[in-house]
């Protein structure tokens, strides 16, 4: 059993490391992408999101598919596809091809990140899985904050599809170690509700397009409500279906199941601009080189993947929601100090700031996972490892549609310079001032959720 354990914990480590790594590497080649294909920035924004947008659409119908037919199954299908998409991507000839194949990505990467939650959390009794998740999770932020590192090592010595060809042998790793695990957690193989898998991709779909382009297309708020609409549409459909997507009438009576996954996408719509702002902040506003600028943006991560595993460890033997709660308390402080940042602010200040976010993140995320897959019964891991996907993805598109929106209300058209650089920071601390009241909200519904139920069943008697 402890063998088996090791091996399960050692194979969900590479898959929750290798998909945000695949996600991230991205951002560094875009601009010698854009110089060989002669891509416009709107198509190469196109590179990023295609993956993430397939992702978004997809996890909660393959976590409802691997709760049926296997999560061990859909894991290495999904390792075969990312690492063939991976190979497709870095023999692509044109941008509309790598756009393609990106989206491929987004359903391999699907496949990787809903299954590896919902393993560890099926293979792993009620007092180690926080401690496991934590592991997890830490594997996640290394895989974050990797990419760019790496990409850009790959970028500056070899050649963009360097980057691709590199994910082709994980890939294969992940699906060997795959194999060799001896179980399979699967349910009776019911049918697949496909309308309601349909109804929600659209809804999905226009909810994080519609986000994501909140500023810059006329239409795109008309989208975003048709979104809505649609999503409360699947809710009245899954209601009333035999064999649904996502039972609607057992989720309207789990509070914890609720408050979680609302307080997850509200810590990503508060947390995910971070980054961003902060590279702009330092490089454009500071005059900070980008190799040193990247330095300072490791900081957080660093201390997301050194934290994490402790933080799953508390929350096996202390209450989840005070430990995420705890850490959403301190993320929403250093979000709000964050909000005085100056053009003449020390950098060390920055520094620690990022270092309390990261401690902070990463006493919220195991518990909160903890909290979310805890919640269910076991043969509804898959699905609540997708509710808790499409929570994070969402919520990254609303954090980046809140940052455009604010920095164009200041800027407009114009570029970050000497002259504009007063008006950046403006909308750089009102952003941040927006992001800690919302993140303030979030400690609210993480100490809404309630005390932790009853210990489910033994998961490897699943």
């Amino acid at each position: 059993m402890k063998t088996e354990r090791k091996l399960i914990t050692i194979t969900t480590m590479l898959g929750a490391f290798w998909v945000p790594l695949i996600v991230t590497s991205a951002n560094v080649a875009l601009p010698t992408i854009g110089r060989e294909f002669n891509a416009a920035p709107a198509a190469l924004s196109w590179v990023i999101s295609a993956m993430l947008l397939t992702i978004a659409m997809t996890v909660l119908p393959i976590g409802r598919i691997s709760d049926l037919y296997g999560r061990k199954k859909v894991l290495s299908i999904g390792a075969l596809i990312l690492s063939f998409s991976s190979l497709l991507c870095a023999t692509a000839n044109s941008i509309v091809f790598l756009i393609i194949f990106r989206a491929l990505q987004g359903l391999g990467g699907a496949m990787v990140t809903t299954t590896v939650v919902s393993i560890v959390t099926a293979a792993f009794p009620a007092g180690e899985r926080g401690k496991a998740l934590g592991i997890n999770v830490a594997a996640t932020y290394v895989g974050l904050s990797a990419g760019p590192f790496i990409s850009g090592l790959i970028v500056d010595n070899f050649h963009w599809r360097g980057i691709f060809y590199l994910f082709v042998p994980i890939g294969l790793v992940l699906f060997f170690l795959t194999t060799r695990i001896k179980q399979e957690w699967k349910t009776s193989a019911e049918k697949v509700d496909i309308v309601g898998a349909l109804i929600y991709a659209v809804a999905i779909f226009a909810l994080v397009w519609g986000l994501s382009n909140l500023n810059s297309t006329a239409y795109a708020g008309w989208i975003l409500i048709g979104g809505v609409l649609v999503l409360i549409l699947f809710g009245l459909f899954e209601s009333r279906s035999s064999s649904p997507l996502l039972d609607v009438r057992t989720l309207k009576s789990n509070r914890m199941l609720i408050f979680s996954s609302l307080t997850a996408f509200i810590n990503y719509s508060s947390t995910f601009a971070i980054s961003y702002l902060m590279s702009l902040y330092l490089q454009d506003v500071r005059g900070i080189s980008a190799q040193y600028a990247g330095f300072i943006l490791l900081i957080q991560p660093i201390f997301q993947a050194v934290f994490s595993p402790l933080s799953g460890v508390i929350s096996d033997r202390a209450e989840p929601r005070y430990v995420a709660s705890l850490g959403m308390t301190l993320i929403t402080i250093s979000l709000f100090f964050l909000s005085f940042l100056g053009t003449n602010s020390p950098i060390l200040a920055v520094v620690i700031l990022l270092g309390t976010i990261g401690i902070g993140y990463a006493l919220f995320s195991p518990p909160n996972a903890n909290s979310i897959m805890s919640s269910v019964e076991p043969k509804q891991y898959g699905v609540a490892s997708g509710i808790l996907s499409t929570a994070r993805t969402v919520g990254q598109s609303f954090s980046m549609a809140i940052t455009t929106l604010i920095s164009s209300f200041y800027l407009g058209q114009e570029t970050i310079s000497a002259q504009t650089a007063d008006l950046f920071v403006r909308g750089f601390q009102k952003t941040f001032l927006l992001f800690s009241i919302l993140c303030l909200l979030g400690v609210l519904t993480s100490l809404a959720r309630g005390k932790r139920g009853s210990i489910r069943q033994d998961p490897m008697q699943e």
